[in-house]
């Protein structure tokens, strides 16, 4: 109890002091301002107490509520301050847990009148990988009921490990604007779902990786980390590479699909 306390205190006091975060900026201003990953972390952590609609605070609030989700108030800031400056419609993420997220653009959709057709990819069971392990529950009927829970339209999913061939179907059915990739930790596999999402994204497309930040220069704070291996490395080896780099929010990295476009054969 007291060590929720205190990462509760913690989250609540990071970044106080900084009176030039007070002011609402896009995520293109916000990276120029704050170029440093660590001050743009910092700034999109404060922005969610300072800027966030109440609406999105009480989405995440819920969330952080008996596990139903894991990540960091930064986070929602970035998918407001993404959503609000780029309006992808055509969104899909790849391994949806409870559904913080896409729940996160469906809400941010309504609230900022963006026609969102929002999919999703995803086993809907405990299936784990070499550094995650996940409670047992019927996640399905739950992604539904949160969805429920916040009046939201249901989403268009997949029951489908993402390497499975109907799932790498799904994903290219339709060109993307914004495709999340926050299924399995394992590099092959983060690094085949990187490959099929560039795939199905539109040019000038976002392509947003979590946990990915690992060998970068950010540094977490105590509520925070930087990411895992397999994720970080296709990070570094290929999109740092291949993609236009748009910003860093803590293990989350924000992409840009350019028209040049070209995968490399090897790291």
């Amino acid at each position: 109890l007291m060590s929720g306390r205190y990462s509760m205190w913690a989250r609540q006091a990071f970044a106080q002091d900084r009176s030039d975060f007070q002011i609402d900026l896009s995520f293109t201003e916000a990276v120029s301002r704050f170029p440093s990953r660590n001050d743009l972390f910092a700034y999109m952590h404060r922005y969610f107490y300072l800027f966030l609609p109440e609406p999105i605070r009480q989405h995440r609030e819920y969330f952080a509520k008996n596990g139903r989700g894991f990540g960091e108030e930064a986070f929602h800031s970035m998918w407001y301050l993404l959503l609000r400056e780029f309006k992808p419609t055509n969104l899909l993420e790849i391994g949806v847990f409870r559904g913080q997220v896409i729940s996160l653009w469906a809400l941010v959709s309504k609230n900022e009148a963006i026609p969102a057709n929002i999919r999703c990819i995803s086993p809907f069971s405990p299936a784990a990988d070499l550094v995650s392990a996940y409670p047992n529950l019927n996640y399905l009927q739950d992604v539904l009921d949160n969805f429920r829970h916040f009046d939201l339209p249901k989403p268009a999913y997949l029951r489908a490990l993402s390497t499975d061939r109907e799932a790498i179907a799904f994903l290219k059915n339709e060109p993307l604007d914004c495709v999340y990739i926050d299924g399995s930790h394992d590099y092959e596999i983060v690094l085949s779902d990187y490959r099929n999402s560039l795939e199905a994204l539109k040019v000038n497309g976002l392509l947003v990786m979590d946990d990915s930040s690992l060998d970068t220069e950010y540094h977490p704070p105590s509520f925070s980390f930087a990411g895992h291996p397999g994720p970080s490395k296709v990070a570094r080896t290929f999109a740092d590479r291949e993609l236009e780099f748009l910003g860093g929010v803590g293990h989350q990295n924000v992409y840009r699909k350019p028209w040049n476009y070209k995968p490399l054969s090897k790291g």
